[in-house]
């Protein structure tokens, strides 16, 4: 039975073919998907709207950045400096390209490693647009008691480095889908987001609310575009990537 037969639209529930890596897996409720995806990524430009143009809650964030000034210490500036640089946007590219790279030279599927380095680049780089959309300014340096410096130059809502974060995390999560990675995966997606989100809390770069927008975002743009490019993309690319992965072994 061939891949493309196993894994075409038929309706909303489509069955899957068991021996695909979970990231090829077609989602069963596609409507729901894409109706969850699209609404909360609405949600999540619209709040940013309104948190540009509201002082009370701004203020409320900034209080909080506040307190995680106040509470520095030497060990945790070295390691959320650290996470901040690493997951930079040049190195953020890095990263993706050789796990990219990782992923074909063990699944020895071109289809997985492809999906895989879209998931992550096509949630995470649009997120720039509603940066400018929004336009929200950075927390106030001059408030915190060990600001970062200099200041990032590019509006703060939502985080780049968390929606970085949270979208490698979510394809990671597809991938091991369906495998007995899958639980590790979740745990260790869910921590390296919290650590990633707290990291720009801790150093001043951005408001709490940023980060919850930025992970709610990543989320809804892993699942409706992963629903999309295994619906339509994929089986249309099939026997050119396949001929890849054949050429291979």
């Amino acid at each position: 039975m061939s891949w493309m037969k196993d894994s075409a639209p038929a309706g909303d529930r489509v069955d899957v073919a068991p021996h695909l890596p979970g990231i090829l897996h077609v989602v069963r409720r596609q409507s729901d998907a894409i109706s969850f995806g699209a609404a909360a990524l609405v949600i999540v430009i619209v709040f940013g709207f309104v948190l540009s143009h509201t002082y009370a809650v701004t203020h409320a964030d900034l209080s909080v950045d506040k307190a995680f000034s106040h509470a520095h210490r030497q060990v945790l500036t070295t390691i959320t400096h650290a996470v901040y640089t690493i997951i930079s946007p040049a190195p953020a590219i890095v990263i993706t390209a050789i796990l990219t790279a990782i992923i074909w030279a063990r699944t020895r599927n071109l289809r997985a490693a492809v999906t895989f380095a879209v998931l992550v680049a096509v949630s995470w780089v649009p997120s720039d647009i509603v940066k400018i959309l929004v336009h929200r300014h950075r927390p106030d340096p001059t408030a915190l008691a060990h600001p970062f410096l200099p200041t990032p130059p590019d509006p703060s809502y939502p985080s780049g480095h968390v929606v970085f974060a949270a979208s490698l995390a979510m394809a990671f999560i597809f991938l091991a889908r369906g495998t007995r990675f899958q639980g590790l995966a979740i745990t260790l997606g869910i921590v390296g987001a919290a650590v990633v989100g707290l990291s720009v809390i801790y150093l001043g770069v951005h408001y709490p609310t940023d980060v919850i927008a930025s992970l709610l975002w990543s989320v809804a743009a892993t699942t409706i575009i992963l629903t999309l490019w295994n619906r339509y993309v994929i089986p249309r690319t099939y026997r050119a990537l396949a001929a890849v992965d054949t050429a291979r072994r």
